[in-house]
């Protein structure tokens, strides 16, 4: 008997480690379905943050066109971002480009895009990113009139279509013009 007793206290002890003692047996099982619940929760929230982290329409519309711009023939990006770190260590938006010490920065940051092809507003807008100032000179093979004050590294576009054409670089003795018109 004294055997049997033993037994029964070593299984009630064992029993009593194994539990939550402040949990009853029926606070038990809700403490599962509580568990699973506060799971739930968690993954509920962490979606709705995910959700939450939306970006702006002008930036995917800018990485749509750096992507574009990137896996087009000719444009080498990886140039492109160190010229433009080159171009800000010189000075602030476009002051280096009026520098001859600057090897012409501007000029060759716009060759190294190859803008060629790409419609204006994708170009303005990788331009803009770059803050190299833009304008059109020339739309559809006609010559617009456009002040004569001059603005060191500012891009010069010809557009036809909506498609630019050729570009110049204000500063550069480079032209990148075709002569379709």
């Amino acid at each position: 008997m004294r055997q049997f007793f033993a037994i029964m206290v070593f299984a009630a002890a064992l029993t009593a480690c194994s539990q939550d003692s402040s949990l009853s047996g029926e606070e038990l099982q809700m403490g599962d379905a509580a568990q699973a619940v506060t799971s739930l929760a968690v993954d509920q929230a962490s979606e709705s943050v995910t959700e939450q982290i939306v970006k702006r329409p002008e930036l995917v519309r800018l990485e749509d066109v750096w992507d574009l711009a990137a896996s087009r023939p000719g444009a080498d990006i990886g140039l492109v971002f160190q010229l433009f770190r080159l171009k800000q260590s010189l000075g602030p938006r476009n002051v280096p480009c009026f520098d001859p010490k600057s090897e012409d920065v501007c000029a060759r940051i716009v060759e190294a895009i190859n803008i060629v092809g790409l419609t204006e507003q994708q170009v303005g807008l990788l331009l803009d990113s770059l803050e190299l100032p833009h304008r059109v000179i020339a739309r559809d093979c006609e010559v617009l009139m456009v002040t004569q004050e001059f603005t060191a590294g500012r891009v010069n576009l010809a557009v036809a279509e909506g498609v630019v054409t050729g570009w110049a670089s204000e500063g550069s003795e480079e032209s990148h013009f075709d002569d379709a018109c």
